[in-house]
């Protein structure tokens, strides 16, 4: 997870530290849509929002890897931590 989001240009906006941009791009660590129900995230993964692009063109796994990282990673200690490939498969339907 953490190589593809290093990969996948996440880290270009919300930064190796997950802080992200202030007022661009905003932080992941302590987000609440990280730490909150999982199809919130996958959904914006596959979708965009904002200035943040549809990632529609990285596989299933590339996607469930990212966000899987993203939920364990710098402070966040998301309830639902896993996201399955089946899990972004479903969504993007």
């Amino acid at each position: 997870g953490q190589q593809m989001f290093m990969q996948a240009g996440c880290v270009a906006c919300h930064q190796v530290t997950g802080k992200g941009v202030p007022g661009a791009f905003p932080a992941l660590d302590g987000s609440k849509v990280v730490n909150g129900p999982k199809e919130g995230q996958v959904d914006i993964l596959l979708n965009g929002k904002n200035a943040m692009p549809a990632w529609k063109t990285l596989s299933d796994t590339e996607i469930a890897a990212v966000i899987t990282f993203t939920r364990n990673h710098w402070s966040n200690k998301a309830q639902q931590n896993i996201v399955q490939p089946a899990e972004v498969l479903a969504a993007r339907k």
